[in-house]
């Protein structure tokens, strides 16, 4: 008799570890798991798999003159759009930093405009926010715009989609990192593709000038390139 109670006893506590292995939502269970959380501590970056981060980084003062972006880290998945940056306070007014994501959509050479900062001049979408006022940090939720002049030309030619303030994006700071997230529902011109192209810049604000004094990526300055244009980044989303 004692063997009997003591098999069910058992049985009973397994029944109770498997029903709650069972409601434990997990990774490979197919629910979602938000690998980022935007609040300003950068640890959970160091989980990602490396090969799946997007990076590009800022050449020296001696090569560039566009350094106040350290480095710039970007991984998308089927929901958002991860960035992570490393500035130089020093180069900037951190009375207000404007902060811009440059966004090819769509992959096609044959849209969008935009030429100077980058090789490609087929930016689609631009979005334009501030991540620092009077020396604080703020949650970057810019305005996107869609350019609307001539493909492939240079020049400020844009349509605003969304007006700053509405959610597309969130963001948070510590130090001299901030991470930002892009929503993909709220993307203003649909779904972003698997595979997008994205440049990054930081501008320093004098009055009513605005001059970019941060550009990921950049290239080295050459005869033939000579603002040191480079491409701009390749994402990939992670499935």
């Amino acid at each position: 008799m004692k063997k009997i109670f003591a098999l069910l006893a058992i049985a009973s506590m397994m029944a109770v570890a498997c029903g709650k292995d069972n409601n434990d939502p997990k990774p490979d269970n197919g629910e979602y798991v938000k690998p980022i959380e935007i609040d300003g501590d950068f640890s959970d970056w160091a989980k990602l798999d490396a090969k799946k981060v997007a990076v590009a980084r800022t050449l020296t003062q001696d090569e560039t003159s566009h350094t106040a972006l350290g480095t710039v880290m970007v991984y998308a998945d089927k929901n958002y759009v991860f960035v992570r940056f490393s500035f130089d306070k020093d180069q900037m007014s951190m009375d207000y930093v404007p902060f811009h994501m440059w966004i090819d959509s769509d992959n096609d050479e044959s849209t969008g405009g935009y030429a100077g900062n980058f090789t490609e001049s087929s930016i689609d979408v631009m979005l334009e926010g501030t991540f620092i006022e009077s020396s604080e940090f703020v949650s970057y939720d810019p305005s996107a715009y869609q350019w609307s002049g001539e493909v492939n030309a240079p020049g400020w030619f844009w349509d605003e989609l969304l007006a700053g303030g509405s959610g597309l994006c969130s963001g948070a700071g510590k130090g001299n990192e901030y991470e930002i997230e892009l929503v993909r529902d709220m993307f203003p011109l649909g779904q972003l593709p698997d595979e997008f192209r994205i440049g990054f810049d930081i501008q320093y604000v004098d009055e009513d000038d605005w001059n970019t004094v941060g550009l990921l990526p950049n290239g080295t300055p050459s005869n033939d390139n000579t603002s040191g244009l480079a491409p701009m980044l390749k994402v990939v989303t992670v499935k």
